[in-house]
């Protein structure tokens, strides 16, 4: 009997030192990778019975372990797509800010541009014409301001009023430009009178179609301009609301994603491999390729349209060629040349023009003239002119996001390892099928194969989704109309209307495409002009020396003494 209790305690006794060690070789490996869940605020609970029963089937992660890291898991990814979203979306928003900026300073540029015209050409039309003029540029700015572009799609200021502020501009113009360069009397017209010039306008046509042409193409630019604006800032709110909405609704593909992304990103360390082995980069494609599948397929075909419209619309306006007249800078920067082209107009018809007035208007009493005071003007702020928007580096940008969700799989894993990295059972090589991202080839998906019964048309179930993929195909519509004819971009880019060059899509401040630099209108004769503003407003002057020459047999004596006054002062500024 002795005998018997002695075999006995030595097999115990030879049976123990096994298994102590393999519970100590367990604990110890858990114990490398708790920093790492400690990191995560998850602590470590061993599974040391039935670890098969678990996910991960791992020793360092017990069940309800495994529930809280499937919520990290899903919490990390949904982090991972918010900040390569947020990526997209800062480039959206600060395109458009750029671009409204860039717009703002071609446009007070011009204003000074316009101020300084009429303070060196039209010197008695000056004052007079100064509120017109400041009240023309508010208006064009205010037309692409922040409050006047929401990403509603709504515009609180219309092209109609657009259009209605260079109609004020021009009636306003008439009296002035009529009394002084066409029948420069000693004295002033009657209220009446300027009166009757304003609203003989449409029918007299004193600038010819000048103003139309000027309105036209300001108005048609910016309209673009603005809704392009409109366009990004929606675009980038839509991201923004997306990466919430992805995931809000509960699907078993999406359990069943949550379920992987465990496997890929923890399984590892609750089986105690270090921190430093990582996920192999072909199944981090799979898993994040089938996660998106089914809530993100139908929101990327509508995106990709978005993103070739956008595309189109930003050659038309920032192209060279101009084949729509929807380039803003052109129509901004011959703004103030323009104007004085329908002055020129005016003083060349002047004894048409004269004929016109006395028919629509009797000459009423005449009040005594008031000389003007060129020194009464606020100066302008001094602006440095861009070189244009310069938006190639945006279009190769947003163009590699065309299909965003469908590559992003791509993008988040290209780190990853190929070799020694955790495949999902061990460490070692990835072995299974990497699958296309299309909805076909995910039905096969090693990792996560679409489940039977889900479907991309399962997205609308969630109506906050839903309605981001309308927006989207609204903005969509309202900028194919604005390119209702324009050619498609292959033929833009081939023509060389945009060569992609530039360093982003705000202005540059070293530019000069213009060759000068504007440094305020100024106030009266305490006005500085660079030279090479100078050299514009000279050019403007000769062009209407030769023009005033050509139609001087037809001056009538007071528009024919009003010419020499000209050309005196003309040679002064030259």
């Amino acid at each position: 009997m002795c005998a018997l209790r002695s075999v006995f305690v030595i097999i115990i006794l030879c049976a123990c030192p096994g298994d102590v060690f393999s519970r100590t070789t367990s604990r110890t490996a858990c114990e490398t990778v708790k920093p790492f869940f400690d990191g995560k605020n998850i602590s470590i609970e061993y599974m040391e019975d039935e670890p098969s029963k678990t996910t991960c089937g791992g020793s360092c992660c017990s069940s309800d372990m495994e529930h809280r890291i499937r919520n990290q898991a899903k919490s990390d990814f949904q982090n991972l797509m918010h900040h390569h979203s947020r990526t997209l979306q800062g480039l959206l928003a600060s395109t458009a800010d750029a671009i409204r900026d860039t717009v703002t300073v071609l446009v007070r540029h011009s204003e000074n541009r316009t101020l300084t015209l009429f303070n060196q050409v039209y010197r008695t039309m000056a004052v007079e014409t100064y509120p017109s003029v400041k009240s023309l540029y508010r208006d064009i700015v205010n037309y692409v301001a922040p409050e006047n572009t929401p990403d509603s799609l709504q515009q609180p200021r219309t092209r109609d009023m657009l259009y209605l502020s260079f109609l004020n501009f021009f009636d306003e113009l008439f009296p002035t430009a009529f009394h002084r360069a066409v029948d420069p009397l000693k004295q002033d017209f009657s209220k009446d009178f300027k009166s009757c010039l304003r609203e003989a306008v449409d029918s007299i046509k004193p600038f010819g179609d000048i103003p139309k042409q000027i309105s036209q193409s300001v108005v048609k630019s910016l309209e673009a301009t603005r809704v392009l604006i409109q366009a990004l800032t929606l675009g980038k709110n839509v991201l923004d609301k997306t990466d919430g909405a992805l995931f809000s609704s509960q699907t078993a593909q999406q359990t069943a994603c949550f379920e992987a992304l465990q496997r890929m990103t923890y399984c590892s360390k609750c089986h105690g491999i270090a921190s430093d082995i990582r996920p192999c980069s072909a199944l981090c494609i799979n898993v994040i390729r089938g996660c998106l599948i089914e809530p993100a397929s139908q929101f990327d075909m509508a995106w990709s349209g978005y993103v070739e419209s956008v595309e189109r619309l930003v050659i038309a306006i920032d192209g060279r060629n101009n084949p729509l007249g929807l380039n803003v800078e052109s129509a901004i920067r011959q703004l103030d040349t323009r104007i004085s082209d329908a002055i020129m107009h005016a003083m060349e018809n002047g004894p048409e023009l004269k004929e016109k007035v006395r028919a629509a208007c009797d000459r009423t009493k005449l009040v005594d003239f008031v000389p003007s005071n060129t020194t009464t003007m606020d100066p302008v702020a001094s602006y440095k002119v861009p070189a244009g928007l310069r938006l190639g580096n945006f279009l190769a940008s947003v163009g590699r996001s065309r299909s965003f969700y469908g590559t992003l799989a791509d993008t988040i894993c290209e780190d990853y390892p190929d070799k020694h990295c955790w495949n999902g059972d061990r460490v070692g090589d990835y072995m299974k099928t990497i699958v296309d991202s299309s909805l076909t080839a995910q039905k096969y998906n090693p990792e996560l194969p679409l489940l039977a019964g889900s479907s991309p048309q399962s997205l609308y179930d969630n109506a906050n989704t839903s309605e981001l993929i309308d927006q989207l195909r609204h903005v969509n519509q309202i900028v194919q109309s604005q390119l209702a004819s324009t050619p498609d971009t292959g033929a833009l880019l081939s023509d060389g209307t945009f060569d992609g060059s530039g360093s982003g899509a705000g202005p540059d401040s070293d530019a000069e495409s213009d060759g000068y630099e504007a440094s305020g209108s100024g106030e009266g004769s305490n006005t500085n002009y660079s030279s090479s503003d100078n050299g514009d407003v000279r050019t403007a002057m000769d062009d209407g020396l030769d023009r005033a020459a050509a139609v001087a047999h037809n001056m009538s004596p007071a528009f024919l003494l009003c010419s020499v006054i000209l050309v005196m002062r003309f040679s002064i500024f030259a």
